[in-house]
């Protein structure tokens, strides 16, 4: 093989190693970072549960059926349905009843009943918060500010 043949074989396997090692190194570099990211996301999620407090409007809610959507004209089921509220929340004294159906918070349809604790513990205690609701085959609106519960607690 000539001298020049072995030099180019040389300089491409040396290449390829140093490509190798190099990838191999960025590859752990990268995994280390989501590694560290992870670590201090489950860092910063344990402070919250354990300091914060989040928006409570103090009522759950269940999914709304087809049926009942159906019974209200709705093209489709989206939305919720209100429990029984607790005696002195925000949700009593807007006087939201069990079986009101809520379709919409701050202009905003909630497509699924179980975007509703998510959607109001993001909020800060004491916003106002609007809800577009259906009672008895009515449209309503009702306003309330919000309180505040520990972050993780539902409704």
């Amino acid at each position: 093989m000539p001298v020049v043949g072995l030099t180019t074989v040389v300089i491409e396997a040396l290449l390829v190693f140093q490509i190798s090692v190099w990838t191999y190194a960025v590859s752990d570099i990268a995994q280390a970072h989501v590694a560290d990211a992870t670590v201090v996301q489950e860092e910063k999620q344990e402070q919250r549960n354990s300091n914060d407090v989040c928006g409570w409007i103090g009522v759950g809610v269940s999914p709304i059926t087809t049926a009942f959507a159906e019974s209200l004209g709705m093209s489709e089921p989206y939305g919720a349905i209100f429990d029984q509220p607790e005696p002195g929340s925000p949700a009593a004294a807007a006087h939201i009843e069990q079986g009101d159906v809520l379709t919409t918070i701050n202009a905003s349809p909630l497509i699924r009943a179980s975007d509703f604790a998510g959607l109001i513990s993001a909020m800060a205690p004491g916003a106002t918060v609007y809800l577009y609701t259906w009672r008895d085959g009515q449209p309503r609106q009702v306003s309330l500010v919000l309180g505040s519960a520990p972050c993780g607690t539902s409704g």
